[in-house]
């Protein structure tokens, strides 16, 4: 009698626990820092059938046959990786992210996509086949205001991990995307100019970046080489772990800018986005929502990572969104660029002035030879002008603003023929 009394109570007390779990997260706004800092979404991740699927039929966490390494990422170089590894670190690397209090709400008039599937039967069983046998998730061509290819991975591959609705995370786009809102911070009258100076910025002041210009930090050419390599400050720690001011108090402590030569990283990125946030009042949120939910129109939320108190820069220049979302910014670029507005010069300029890579060119695709306001530029073998956004294992969102053309490839590995099935394509429109 006793036992049974005993798992009553028990009983009692843990539906009590998970109702006052309940509860609690009713009191905190959706999505925001705290909700998901008392993991309010895992309850709703359990309803869902794909994440059951994930945990219970086949967890790619699970396989034996999975290759890890200590930076948590395949290395560019390692050849053939298993699609139990493939799966596992595509996996591993949308997870990222979690906690982030900077978002977008979707737009009530998005941006309406439209579909005009007419590429060759080819071109189409060629992306086809390589989504078969390589890291490729995803491919999406934009031509003249239409979509022509829209492909997914197969069920077998990665179609159970994604689909149209997946907010998946992108790392290395993001700086591209805080060069395109660095314009409109400049055209909405935020920020002066690309040669203004962070000088008015308290949390810099007493570092190399209070002189260096807007144009040198979008252009990643700030003069911090000697003090990070890799997003890795001098003192080991990891530009993606802490924010501005902890950086500016510790590692660029009354430092001076070296010769101002493009050095890739995450830093350059974190700070114009933690920049604009400072000439907005710290209402990033607002910021981005006015740019794009209202200007680019997009369908869904986009999600910055970040968290903890805005006036220290916590913004880091990684997001989430679907697939179509991320090409949605893709479009919103090619159309501002032919606009003739303030936000379409301001991309021809930071084309206009962009940097050589010079011995840093593997940096980024591998192939472009310049930089211009977080976006590569200047490809071998292509005259048109295009810009490229590129990203961890070959992710790739590149604009022919001459042919109105764009090319958007997700992927998990650069084991595909990027030559082809970017470059030649943003190039010509075909294969």
């Amino acid at each position: 009698m006793k036992k049974l009394l005993g798992i009553v109570v028990l009983g009692l007390l843990l539906s009590t626990k998970a109702f006052a779990e309940s509860e609690k997260c009713k009191s905190f706004p959706k999505y925001s820092n705290h909700w998901y800092y008392n993991k309010c979404d895992e309850p709703e991740t359990l309803k869902s059938s794909k994440v059951k699927t994930l945990e219970n039929k086949e967890n790619p966490l699970k396989s034996p046959k999975v290759k890890t390494w200590k930076n948590k990422q395949i290395p560019g170089d390692y050849k053939r990786p298993n699609l139990e590894t493939l799966r596992y670190h595509f996996f591993a690397y949308n997870k990222r992210g979690r906690s982030n209090q900077f978002y977008t709400n979707p737009s009530s008039e998005p941006n309406a996509l439209k579909f005009n599937l007419h590429k060759e039967p080819k071109i189409i069983k060629k992306i086809i086949k390589k989504m078969q046998s390589t890291g490729l998730i995803s491919y999406l061509m934009y031509e003249d205001g239409e979509i022509v290819i829209d492909q997914l991975s197969p069920p077998e591959r990665f179609g159970d991990l994604i689909d149209n609705d997946t907010m998946i995370y992108s790392m290395s786009l993001g700086k591209s995307l805080g060069g395109y809102l660095m314009g409109h911070a400049i055209c909405e009258g935020y920020i002066d100019s690309l040669s203004s100076t962070l000088a008015d910025w308290p949390i810099v002041q007493g570092t190399l970046l209070e002189t260096a210009t807007v144009q040198d930090v979008i252009n990643a050419s700030m003069g911090d080489q000697k003090y990070v390599r890799d997003n890795i400050l001098s003192s080991g720690r990891n530009v993606g772990d802490t924010n501005i001011a902890s950086i500016a108090k510790t590692e660029l402590a009354n430092s001076k800018a070296s010769k101002k030569l493009f050095s890739y990283g995450q830093l350059p990125a974190n700070v114009a986005m933690n920049y604009i946030s400072f000439k907005t009042g710290h209402k990033f949120s607002s910021f981005i929502n006015n740019v794009l939910k209202d200007h680019v129109g997009l369908a869904g939320r986009l999600e910055f990572n970040g968290v903890g108190d805005e006036s220290k820069g916590v913004i880091q220049a990684n997001f989430k969104a679907t697939r179509y979302d991320t090409l949605r910014i893709g479009i919103a670029i090619l159309n501002d660029w032919n606009s003739g507005t303030c936000i379409g010069n301001y991309l021809k300029d930071v084309y206009a002035n962009s940097i050589s890579k010079g011995q840093n060119i593997g940096f980024g695709d591998g192939y472009s030879k310049s930089y211009a306001g977080f976006f590569h530029t200047n490809y071998p073998g292509i005259s048109d002008t295009v810009m490229g956004m590129d990203g961890y294992g070959g992710i790739a969102l590149l604009i022919n603003f001459d042919d109105n053309r764009i090319v958007y490839t997700h992927t998990v590995h650069r084991n595909y023929n990027y030559k082809s099935l970017v470059l030649k394509a943003i190039d010509k429109g075909i294969f």
